[in-house]
């Protein structure tokens, strides 16, 4: 065989030997990577407050009913799922499997019976480097030490839909307490109040909406004023058609602005990261994409 082939073919050789270790010490490399590698743990719980109601597990979620609940839900803890496989891969630091609880609270507009036992929205994991998001819409703690730990509630609530449209249509309210179910016989109060005060009233100009919005919770005053203003049948029974529309249209963009809290507080390492009011995330998520022009 002539110089130049032999030199040619041994090259060939060598390179095919060269690739061949390189393919096997990769394979070597994911194999360990896959073995030392803790596995994240993903815990679910499905709460509804007012209905009493507690799903554990990852089948809670095939357990719901089809809605905008369960998109929501199933959206957020996927969501959730991959960000913390992106930030928690094979980490060094991590001497056990990650630990994560994903919390899903249905809190309802209008409250039938009792709720016996409210859950505890702010209970927080404290360790050294812990990290708070508190928000109306969803409360994240995420630590790294001893071991990784993440904690999410999120909360689905029916008044923080209305709250946050009575916010973007220009209605002032100042930050409030936890928006809790009202009472149904308050609930009904308000009704025939404004009953009384705007669909009764013996002229328009006997109508005062700043007076009735003084008496009116600004969420509650939005949905009345919003829903068909009728009194040839039970407002009661437009009111409630009323908040299905309210929630149905803006499930989306209730589910997308918790996305981009979630994106936000995993990109950051801010300690302590707070939203009062839907007002406040005018630079982190367009508000259009939430608010609601018209209830079908």
């Amino acid at each position: 065989m002539p110089l130049n082939l032999r030199i040619r073919y041994h090259k060939t050789i060598a390179i095919i030997f060269i690739a061949s270790l390189l393919i096997n010490i990769l394979a070597m490399k994911s194999t360990y990577s896959q073995q030392s590698c803790p596995k994240v743990q993903t815990s679910i719980q499905i709460i509804d407050e007012t209905g009493g109601r507690q799903i554990s597990g990852t089948s809670s979620v095939a357990s719901l009913q089809e809605s905008p609940f369960k998109n929501y839900v199933t959206t957020l803890s996927k969501h959730v799922s991959a960000k913390i496989d992106d930030g928690a891969q094979c980490h060094g630091d991590l001497k056990s499997s990650p630990e994560v609880k994903l919390f899903f609270v249905y809190r309802r507009l209008v409250k039938t019976a009792p709720i016996v036992a409210p859950f505890n929205l702010e209970e927080r994991t404290q360790s050294n480097g812990t990290r708070h998001l508190d928000s109306p819409w969803v409360k994240l703690t995420f630590s790294r030490s001893p071991m990784l730990v993440v904690r999410a509630v999120f909360l689905w609530n029916e008044r923080q839909f209305l709250l946050d449209q009575a916010l973007m249509s220009g209605i002032r309210a100042s930050p409030t307490n936890p928006l809790l179910p009202i009472d149904e016989p308050i609930f009904e109060q308000f009704v025939q109040d404004y009953i009384d005060s705007v669909l009764l009233a013996p002229s328009p100009e006997a109508v005062s909406a700043s007076q009735i919005s003084k008496r009116l919770p600004p969420d509650i005053f939005w949905l009345f004023s919003n829903a068909f203003q009728s009194t040839r049948g039970p407002f009661s029974g437009m009111v409630a058609d009323a908040r299905n529309s309210a929630v149905g249209q803006a499930a989306s963009g209730y589910t997308d602005l918790t996305k981009a809290l979630i994106d936000q507080f995993f990109a950051s390492e801010t300690t302590e990261i707070r939203y009062e009011s839907v007002l406040d995330l005018k630079d982190l998520f367009t508000l259009d994409q939430y608010r609601i022009k018209k209830l079908r």
